[in-house]
């Protein structure tokens, strides 16, 4: 009882009470009462007549057509980047898509069991439903019987089975029906509906799905089509009378394409050579109107809202650069930041892309402080049955954008904001544990601290259902609103400040390790729990004891554990998840049995409530500075994620990574 209570009076003394948020009411008012959430959702039904697949000509059109022309209408400094895109250029481990002019498509079922009096019916058609058409199918036009291979995705799926001259009729992920059923068992396409633990509460919806057919696999790959699970159920209806036949018809070409980036500028007035990024990708079907029209749409909004202000002389311009950036998702970052050197950690980061003899930042060269990403922002709640997120930094990359985030989040709440014709709905809005999916992953992967804000779960997400009636201008508003005033109050102290170091990161601080002291008062009392807690308390009683202190929890671990050099990443991560399918043998029992350890529930398909194998690893790597042996790797992980890991596990997963060349021994 005792020590609980101490326990009590620590944590108690580390949240200290502040008067006024970090953003000052003045800054914060003007910006709120000029970002209108009607001109962002106008902008999202803009996107969204627009199907933006990566690499296609249409993500360029709405690049220069909607994007950028509202910029320089604006009067905003802004231009066009594109890299290559063919299917085979590598940028860090990803392998770019190819690139895919999407003309027309349709789906017909033809014949059943030789009835001559069956009328053939349209199962698809992509002027009605662009989802409807596997992204980056090869254009073609073929009839055959369909064969129902279950998932489709292993050898066991196609057993007894002929799909040669057929279509394979699965319920797993596109790309690897057609890699399994076309490229080794023959089929001439693919038919693709929901598994029965879809959301089968909306049988009509049709899914999001790719192909994704890297450049040596062109002349093999063949076209896909989506159905909902209503029209899955009458195919199999029909098939249990007899053979069923489609008819596939796809207008697209599969080349060489480009990735098309969107760059907009507000320069700093002390150190325009710093940015901080505001991030957000334009690509994903038409339509898409959350995932990810509503990020785009909402940083145009931003940039508009900021300019108009500076403008009227009501917001001092910043002092680094405010550098807004809209991408194809994943890949148009990674092939940015591949391209660009100089988009690099203001803090002292080991960045695989330099030699380790090369010089260390210097003031006055070009860096980033921090990127906020934004990634489906516009939901209408209730419609979407869903919450506001801002995800924090992962343990390694430390700094206090939590501790930022956390209070303009609650700035934001107590505002109480509203758009004209938005809805009145309660917020839900929290921090939330980081989790991976989005661009952030690419900047926490550089050292750059980089918060996600998005909404989950959303039963809409990467489906026919994700349309512009489920937005609402006040949502809008609120996320516009938190993320402009956050990034230009970060753009306006980053010269003196360059950690974004203010008090309330203290006490974002002690609430996630109050967090993590209470998981661990409930778990096991092992030796290693009872060192998770020792530390987890330690984090918070130097917080206590200095709130406005700049030491991180990192620091603090590796002050305590005195490290030998371990291994260094040779990459930015997160690793491209093909980079793995080389794996065999013992590596790959070892790997799948990791996948199936570190598995976790997602309600509602939103964040998984655990981490997952995926997410360990990257925080893994992000430890290997060269500078930590397998030892300290493991501490820090067992630490953040309250779970027992060893050195000899770190070993195992280095071991794997190097023989991939993804990591070196020292």
């Amino acid at each position: 009882m005792k020590s609980s209570r101490s326990l009590l009076l620590v944590l108690l003394a580390a949240l200290p009470a502040f008067a006024q948020h970090l953003v000052p009411a003045p800054v914060f008012n003007a910006i709120a009462t000029e970002y209108s959430g009607e001109a962002a959702q106008e902008s999202d039904r803009q996107i969204v007549e627009y199907h933006r697949i990566q690499g296609s000509p249409m993500m360029a059109e709405v690049a220069e057509k909607v994007v950028l022309a509202k910029l320089r209408s604006w009067g905003v400094e802004s231009q066009l980047e594109q890299f290559l895109s063919d299917g085979k250029t590598r940028y860090q481990t990803y392998i770019s898509p190819m690139g895919w002019d999407m003309r027309g498509g349709e789906l017909w079922v033809e014949s059943v069991a030789g009835d001559k009096n069956f009328q053939p019916y349209r199962l698809c058609r992509y002027s009605d439903a662009p989802m409807c058409v596997s992204t980056y199918s090869k254009g073609g036009d073929a009839t055959g019987e369909l064969v129902e291979v279950g998932a489709g995705t292993s050898e066991t799926d196609y057993q007894g089975k002929d799909l040669h001259g057929k279509a394979a009729l699965a319920y797993g992920y596109a790309g690897d029906v057609v890699r399994k059923a076309v490229l080794e068992h023959g089929a001439i396409g693919v038919v693709i509906y929901p598994a029965a633990d879809d959301r089968p509460e909306h049988p009509d919806m049709v899914r999001y799905n790719g192909i994704w057919p890297r450049a040596e696999e062109l002349d093999k790959t063949a076209g896909g089509f989506q159905i909902s699970a209503n029209q899955y159920t009458k195919l199999g209806e029909l098939m249990r009378r007899g053979p069923v036949r489609v008819h596939g018809k796809i207008d697209a070409t599969l080349g060489v394409g480009r990735l098309t980036l969107v760059h907009a500028w507000i320069r700093g007035t002390k150190s325009p050579e710093k940015e901080v990024l505001i991030t957000g990708h334009l690509d994903h079907p038409k339509w898409s109107a959350n995932d990810n029209a509503s990020g785009a749409a909402a940083m145009l909004e931003m940039v508009r809202t900021l300019q108009a202000l500076m403008a009227a002389h009501k917001l001092s311009p910043p002092e680094v650069t405010l550098h807004f950036m809209w991408v194809p998702e994943n890949f148009g970052t990674i092939a940015y930041i591949t391209k660009h050197p100089e988009a690099r950690s203001c803090d002292p980061w080991d960045d695989p892309r330099q030699t380790p003899s090369d010089k260390p930042y210097k003031a006055g060269e070009p860096c980033i402080v921090a990127d906020l990403n934004l990634d489906m922002v516009g939901e209408d709640t209730v419609k979407t049955n869903s919450r506001f997120y801002i995800t924090r930094t992962p343990d390694s990359v430390p700094g206090n954008l939590n501790g930022l985030m956390a209070d303009v989040l609650e700035q934001t709440r107590e505002a109480y904001l509203f758009a004209p014709t938005g809805t009145h709905n309660y917020w839900p809005a929290e921090m939330a544990p980081y989790a991976q999916g989005s661009d952030h992953d690419i900047f926490l992967a550089m050292g750059i601290p980089s918060a996600m804000l998005g909404h989950d779960p959303d039963w809409t997400h990467h489906t026919s259902e994700d349309t512009v009636d489920k937005t609402d201008a006040s949502e809008f508003r609120r996320v516009g609103v938190l993320a402009s005033a956050a990034g230009y109050w970060a753009a306006s102290h980053a010269v003196e400040n360059p950690t974004l170091q203010t008090p309330f990161a203290s006490s974002e601080m002690v609430r996630n390790y109050s967090q993590r002291i209470a998981e661990g008062l409930a778990g096991a009392d092992s030796a290693a729990n009872q060192a998770r807690l020792r530390f987890d308390m330690k984090v918070v009683q130097i917080f206590a004891q200095d709130p406005k202190g700049t030491i991180s929890p990192l620091a603090i671990y590796d002050a305590a554990h005195p490290s030998r050099p371990g291994p260094r990443r040779l990459t930015i991560g997160p690793i491209y998840a093909a980079t793995f399918e080389s794996l065999s043998g013992d590596d790959k029992k070892w790997w799948d049995e990791q996948y199936a350890v570190f598995s976790s529930d997602s309600p509602g398909g939103g964040l998984p409530v655990n981490p997952t194998f995926p997410v360990i690893m990257f925080e893994a790597i992000n430890f290997m500075d060269g500078k930590r042996d397998a030892a300290a790797i493991a501490g820090l992980l067992s630490a953040e994620y309250n779970h027992d890991f060893d050195a000899a596990w770190v070993e195992r997963l280095v071991g794997i990574l190097a023989k991939l060349q993804l990591v070196t021994r020292r």
